[in-house]
């Protein structure tokens, strides 16, 4: 009798490890299938030249979304002074004003731009310089800048950095 138990007992423990292996590998294959690497917000500011061009998820609470063209936002993680800049294609659609204050996971590539043309492009019209997401608009002249855009010029670090932006979605 303890004998066809243990013989019942061994057979239990090896299914169910089978079973979880088999779990294991199915989700790191699909996260090597999507390429994205999820990046903590700390992280990508210790180290924003590990992440450009690469295909990344990041975490942080939208602090700024344009109201003129819909298609930049502004991140920020712990530190509210350091923001990244997270602009849509003209593919892409505008971004809701109603994740002003929400928490969000965005996924896109990081791309490497000059501070200044981050700040002057916040004052563009909308749809000016946005093919495809390639690179940040000059602002038409006399064009206000908005001071979410002001302060990522002068923050020290992410200033020169831009998230292209492929998907959104919130942190429940």
């Amino acid at each position: 009798m303890i004998r066809k138990l243990f013989s019942l007992l061994a057979l239990a423990v090896l299914i169910s490890s089978c079973g979880n292996t088999g779990k294991k590998e199915v989700s790191s294959k699909s996260e090597e299938a999507s390429g994205t690497n999820k990046v903590e917000f700390a992280a990508l500011i210790e180290n924003p030249g590990d992440y450009v061009g690469k295909t990344i998820s990041v975490e942080g609470k939208v602090v700024h979304v344009c109201t003129q063209s819909g298609k930049k936002l502004f991140l920020t993680g712990e530190n509210p002074d350091i923001s990244l800049y997270v602009q849509a294609g003209e593919e892409m659609p505008k971004f809701p004003m109603e994740l002003l204050g929400s928490e969000i996971v965005v996924e896109g590539t990081l791309t490497q731009v000059a501070a200044t043309s981050v700040a002057e492009g916040e004052g563009m019209q909308s749809g000016e310089g946005m093919k495809g997401g390639e690179g940040v608009a000059k602002a038409a002249v006399g064009a206000d800048t908005c001071e979410t855009a002001k302060a990522l010029a002068s923050q020290p670090v992410l200033s020169d950095l831009m998230m292209i932006y492929n998907k959104h979605t919130l942190v429940k």
